[in-house]
């Protein structure tokens, strides 16, 4: 497992500073991301920890359970929570969940969601 976390910072590396130069779009690369790997649970309907991912508004205002922490902080990836639990090897704190049936986020859509967060997740 430790390996496979290796990898994925190995790629998020390579690809962040590919993208960096590029802007990311929410509408067109993060939400379709979004879409795919967290509606499951995180929709309009029952949103667990009433975190809903449904559009930029609904990203932006949706704060952690725990904390009420926003789920990203613009230009500051490695503090947004989202990207936290994106890339994270704890496989009772990663999203989405182990349990979920859902599959982790690749590599490449980690490093969109990072390069996104860190040009100021911004609604374009």
């Amino acid at each position: 497992m430790r390996l496979l976390h290796i990898s994925v910072l190995a790629v998020l590396m390579v690809s962040c500073g590919k993208q960096g130069d590029r802007p990311v779009s929410y509408a067109k690369q993060v939400q379709p991301i979004l879409n795919e790997r967290c509606l499951k649970c995180h929709g309009d309907v029952d949103p667990r920890g009433k975190v809903v991912l449904t559009s930029y508004a609904a990203f932006m205002n949706s704060r952690t359970a725990s904390s009420g922490q926003p789920l990203a902080y613009p230009g500051r990836p490695d503090d947004s929570r989202l990207y936290m639990l994106v890339v994270s090897n704890q496989p009772n704190f990663r999203m989405p969940p182990d349990t979920s049936g859902m599959p982790q986020m690749t590599g490449e859509e980690a490093a969109l969601l990072r390069a996104w967060i860190l040009q100021g997740a911004k609604d374009n």
